[in-house]
């Protein structure tokens, strides 16, 4: 086999599975398959037509249009559109009075042109999945050494589990491609990072009370990379509330998060009020010096402090190092801004946390008309 490939220059490689990014022409497959499935649904078909019905399949998608562009595959493989029937019976084809050299030269010209026009459309189609990717998506990276488990379902039925495990990282061959160890058998195997999850041991067997249960259930909902209002057991004053971003999802075993704490430091990036209503605040990444004091970058212009880190913090589910969650799994808007639904949230959560309620008023008596 390898010989054969060598002697007719075929690039050949293994693609991982789940990850269709590296394989495009599963993409292809998709469609074709569709188009054969229709044709082969006809009342008067059977399934093994579908070798008769190919060619009209191939035929179909490679007139179509790339997205984008007015180019089609055959344009791009022959350097014009195909024919079809009617184009024959609308009349006879035009001559092009032409020599082979001249002819050789406009084809080799449209052919620069048709590429360079679907390789400008397939950028800004690229651009345009990145970003829509990007804003629900986050990325992962797993460390050497790390326990994972592995999801595999092929010839498994309903009631197998697909996850299995646990796996050791041995390598990353790329951002998206992981060598995984087999804890039991020492197997190596070859996979997505969308096949792979962190694996933090057996989960404990709980004995709670209804309310700590719904607090886990709570915490478990909490989405890597959403924004978080929350109140901290050790806050001093009733209504102070803090605004931050999930940076490390619910851990079963150790029964904690990690929170990236975003504040609003007023205007002149000094004063931080923990009890400044959600509708004036817009907050940003907080960043502490060497000193202990806590600063944001709100502009890119401004420098980060030599040895400054993000203030993240971690938080378990029980005592004073723990946390109420207000409002959950919300993203940011442009210049900081939190969401009007989520204030509302806030004030209503606030109404019902005042120790002090506003007194009602008390009606005036009403006066009786002098006879």
């Amino acid at each position: 086999m390898q010989t054969f490939l060598k002697q007719f220059k075929i690039r050949f490689g293994y693609s991982i599975p789940y990850h269709p990014q590296s394989n495009p022409v599963e993409r292809v497959h998709r469609y074709i398959n569709a188009l054969l499935r229709v044709a082969v649904s006809r009342s008067d078909a059977v399934h093994d037509d579908w070798a008769v019905c190919l060619p009209y399949v191939e035929f179909s998608y490679n007139k179509k249009f790339i997205p984008g562009t007015k180019v089609s595959p055959f344009m791009l493989h022959n350097g014009y559109q195909p024919l079809y029937p009617e184009d024959l019976a609308n009349g006879p084809i035009k001559c092009q009075n032409k020599t082979y050299q001249e002819k050789l030269e406009f084809t080799t010209e449209m052919f620069e042109q048709m590429e360079k026009i679907v390789r400008e459309a397939n950028e800004e189609a690229k651009a345009k999945q990145k970003v829509n990717y990007d804003a629900t998506h986050f990325d992962v990276e797993f460390q050497m050494g790390d326990s994972v488990l592995h999801f595999c379902d092929a010839g498994l039925d309903k009631l197998h589990f697909k996850w299995h495990g646990p796996y050791e990282v041995v390598e990353k061959k790329s951002p998206v491609k992981y060598i995984i160890k087999d804890a039991l058998d020492g197997q190596l195997v070859e996979a997505s990072v969308q096949q792979i999850i962190p694996f933090y041991g057996e989960e404990p067997v709980y004995d709670d009370d209804d309310e700590m249960i719904q607090s886990r259930g709570e915490w478990k909902s909490l989405k890597h990379g959403t924004f978080v209002v929350f109140k901290r057991h050790d806050d001093v004053s009733w209504d102070h509330l803090h605004v931050g971003e999930i940076t490390q999802a619910y851990n079963s075993v150790t029964g904690a998060i990690e929170i990236l704490h975003y504040v609003d430091m007023g205007p002149n990036d000094r004063t931080w009020d923990p009890a400044k209503s959600m509708e004036k605040r817009r907050i940003f990444v907080e960043y502490v010096d060497p000193e202990g004091n806590s600063y944001t970058r709100k502009r890119n212009t401004i420098q980060l402090v030599t040895g400054s880190t993000e203030f993240r913090r971690k938080y378990v589910l029980q005592g004073r190092e723990s946390i109420t969650i207000v409002v959950k799994n919300f993203n940011r808007q442009t210049g900081g801004k939190i969401p009007s639904d989520v204030c509302m949230k806030v004030k209503d959560y606030l109404k019902k946390k005042d120790p002090a309620p506003e007194p009602s008023k008390a009606k005036r008596p009403s006066r009786s008309k002098s006879g």
